[in-house]
């Protein structure tokens, strides 16, 4: 049964959720990952652990999850599960630290029709409770499987900025050592870590009701493990030094799959960040997240991240 989405949503601010950044949660995300580095996972580093930057996701879901959200939409579960994440865009601005009291407010910004079912755009910003400074602002775009909005075909007060543009595959090079494997436990591993919970992921059952053959990895876990492949090839290690990370999520990472990052450098007029655009691939070629594109901050001449 298909839901009818108001077109008055755009323009809505979303309550506020606010959330701690603790030692534990930052090491179980890191964990779920594969981040072994002591700077995720050490907490006795000297100058504490850094948490991966796209942890971001995990208060941004509970907005996007949250009771507000769904009274806005009108939406019941059925509706939320057949929502399918198909954008995720996160431009971070200060490391992510244990200890930091963080609030998470979104935007809804677009809604239009589609083929296939109705397309929404949340700007997502995540600030320190006390002073309001910024750590971070995403876009998650997602589509609600086989629903129709109530009013224009195309509502927005603004767009998603521009991603990488997939040519062609030519002048990408791959780095052979999978960034992931799909098990059947790491959805339920990343589940638990990242607190974002939807059963196609973790339950066959409901992945079968969804029309799928097996359940499939979390869109957001295949991005997070792409940042961490990044910062660890073009970062140098250091999760301070991610900028931006945001990707199309186009294909079915399924149990079994083995995940592959192909990269190109992207030319640049400025020197303030590396850009790399991206893409994550299955065993036989097929893209997993399109569109990729990150950005690296320089490294001064004495180590410090400029």
């Amino acid at each position: 049964m298909s839901t009818l989405l108001p077109a008055h949503a755009v323009g809505v601010e979303l309550p506020a959720v606010e959330v701690e950044f603790t030692t534990r949660r930052l090491m179980s995300y890191a964990a779920a990952l594969g981040a072994t580095e002591d700077v995720y996972l050490n907490d006795m580093h000297p100058g504490g652990i850094i948490g991966l930057p796209t942890f971001i996701v995990s208060p941004e879901w509970q907005v996007m999850n949250g009771e507000p959200y769904r009274a806005l939409l009108g939406a019941d579960d059925a509706c939320m599960w057949r929502c399918i994440h198909v954008q995720q865009d996160s431009r971070v601005f200060q490391p992510i630290r244990p200890g930091q009291s963080a609030r998470t407010q979104g935007t809804v910004c677009a809604l239009r029709q589609t083929r296939i079912g109705v397309y929404v755009a949340v700007r997502l910003d995540t600030t320190l409770r006390d002073t309001g400074t910024l750590i971070a602002q995403s876009w998650f775009c997602g589509i609600f499987l086989g629903d129709q909005t109530d009013g224009p075909e195309h509502a927005s007060i603004a767009e998603p900025p521009a991603l990488a543009v997939d040519e062609s595959t030519a002048g990408f090079s791959m780095i052979t050592k999978p960034v992931l494997v799909v098990t059947r436990a790491l959805p339920h591993l990343y589940t638990e870590a990242a607190a974002i919970w939807n059963p196609i992921h973790t339950e066959r059952s409901a992945a079968r009701q969804a029309g799928l053959n097996d359940t499939l990895l979390h869109g957001t876990c295949t991005w997070g493990a792409a940042g961490l492949q990044i910062i660890r090839h073009f970062g140098q290690g250091d999760p301070a030094r991610l900028l931006r990370l945001g990707a199309r999520m186009t294909g079915k990472a399924l149990v079994g799959a083995s995940l592959y990052l192909r990269y190109k450098v992207m030319p640049t007029d400025t020197s303030n960040a590396e850009c790399i655009s991206f893409q994550i691939v299955d065993e036989a070629g097929s893209p997993i997240l399109s569109n990729g594109i990150a950005e690296i901050a320089p490294v001064a001449s004495g180590g410090r991240v400029l």
